[in-house]
């Protein structure tokens, strides 16, 4: 694929050409027409194409060729000029090409956008460090215990900020801690694997935890199934809990410190402002709204438009800080929302779930497949791409409940944490050296084994419950 152009001396510009990404493209792309070919029963010209479509955008996800941002504007744009044309493949109306543009403006993807300003506003008055400070003092100098405190913080954090900043936050407060390791000390290992498996974990308890909660809280809502913000937490916050203390004990089992006191050193408290009473009052409020949407009636995507428009007017955040938000996971998760609705309205969905014998599988058989399968995919891709590309299909399956279905993916997609590509935390905790492919290959393999097992058994409740 091109790169960033070059420009000589002499005011020349040339564009430099990676061979191999390019063949990459060509290859997807052939796959993707070959696709068109295949004797599927049911296909229609319309579902055709936009298998074609499906194909080409599952192939650069995994691949990660082009940007997956890239990818997922892709998936809109053509979306839009294959399937939208008044008269065409769909015989659409002159405004019919506005469901595919509907997703950009998802009241999940707004709800989303007010997390990630929280965050922001919470990073950059040092509101993460404060908070983080009192969760883990209270924890003692014990390393056993100092370790609890660190994945439970980390874990709480990632349930209202991203998975990646909760990473950096932690694995920055920790670094000083890193250095004073006497040796090979094996408990080192155990600090360092806490926090990227502990912010992986905890980002299920909420919606705006993970970029798949949002995918799945989306498409449920796109088929007529919402599910609150509060209902999520009662399913996903003591699921994730559970496997934060589980971490924990897997942790201290396997790895043994050899020191018996140590502290984690903070830094310089920082001065009580304004702004930061602000931050303060303006988060509380809108946890509390969130966690009492039932009886306020207020929904939560409301509420998150209430933090965006305090911390823009009283300059909490300005428009540097907006720049540095990510743009790209709120692009994904739109691209990934719109490529459903193109499943859907072409009737590819109907014909990709029709082709296999799910019938005479029982609910619980199915719910494990997914879950496992799920976990597979998203340890070499994206956890977003992945659940922008199997959430669709599962809400189709009569055979599950699709809010069953949707929130398996994305637990699923979030405890896949094999590989140091697995997921951005799992890349900043390898990006510190204290450990090796193998131990996560190792550890996480191990973990996500659990985690898939926590997460059946929860399903398996969930599923007596809506029958």
């Amino acid at each position: 694929m091109p790169e960033p152009l070059n420009i000589d001396t002499k005011g020349n510009i040339t564009i430099k050409i990676n061979l191999w990404s390019f063949l990459k493209v060509c290859l997807i792309l052939a796959i993707a027409f070959a696709s068109s070919y295949v004797p599927l029963n049911g296909l229609t010209p319309s579902s055709k194409f936009c298998l074609m479509l499906f194909v080409a955008a599952a192939g650069f996800w995994i691949s990660e060729v082009i940007p997956a941002f890239a990818t997922a504007i892709m998936v809109i744009v053509l979306s839009i000029y294959i399937f939208g044309w008044p008269g065409g493949m769909l015989h659409f109306d002159q405004t019919g090409y506005r469901i595919f543009l509907n997703p950009i403006a998802s009241p999940v993807l707004v709800l989303f956008f007010g997390g990630f300003v929280l965050a922001a506003a919470a990073t950059k008055h040092g509101l993460d460090v404060r908070l983080a400070r009192a969760f883990i003092k209270p924890f003692g100098t014990h390393p056993q215990m100092v370790l609890l405190g660190i994945i439970l913080t980390t874990g709480l954090f990632s349930m209202f900020m991203s998975n990646t900043a909760t990473t950096a936050m932690m694995i920055a407060i920790l670094t000083p801690l890193l250095r004073n390791f006497k040796g090979r000390d094996p408990f080192k290992k155990a600090m360092v694997l806490s926090v990227p498996f502990a912010a992986n974990v905890g980002g299920i308890g909420t919606i705006i935890g993970t970029p798949p909660n949002a995918v799945a809280a989306s498409v449920l809502t796109g088929i007529g199934q919402p599910i609150s913000f509060l209902k999520w937490m009662l399913i996903g916050t003591p699921l994730a809990f559970t496997l934060l203390f589980i971490l924990w004990i897997v942790l201290i089992k396997i790895f043994k410190p050899k020191e018996d006191h140590f502290e984690v050193l903070f830094p310089e408290p920082l001065m009580l402002t304004w702004d930061l009473v602000i931050v303060v009052l303006t988060f509380s409020v809108t946890i509390l709204l969130w966690l009492t949407e039932p009886l306020n009636g207020i929904p939560a995507p409301v509420v998150a438009l209430l933090p965006i428009m305090i911390f823009t007017m009283f300059g909490i955040i300005d428009q540097h800080d907006l720049k540095k938000l990510d743009w790209d996971a709120l692009i994904l998760v739109a691209g990934g929302l719109t490529l459903g609705v193109t499943m859907n309205s072409s009737g590819l969905s109907n014909v990709l779930v029709n082709q296999f014998s799910f019938f005479h599988l029982s609910p619980f058989l199915l719910l494990m497949i997914i879950v496992l399968f799920s976990t597979m995919v998203s340890n070499f891709m994206s956890n977003t791409s992945a659940a922008n590309l199997i959430i669709p299909l599962v809400t189709s399956m009569a055979v599950i409940n699709p809010k069953m279905g949707a929130i398996a993916v994305a637990f699923a997609c979030s405890v896949a944490m094999s590989l140091p590509i697995s997921t951005p935390p799992n890349a900043i905790a390898f990006a510190t050296h204290a450990i090796e492919t193998k131990d996560m290959a190792k550890y996480g393999t191990l973990f996500s084994l659990i985690s898939v097992i926590c997460i059946y058994f929860v399903l398996f409740v969930l599923h007596l419950v809506w029958l």
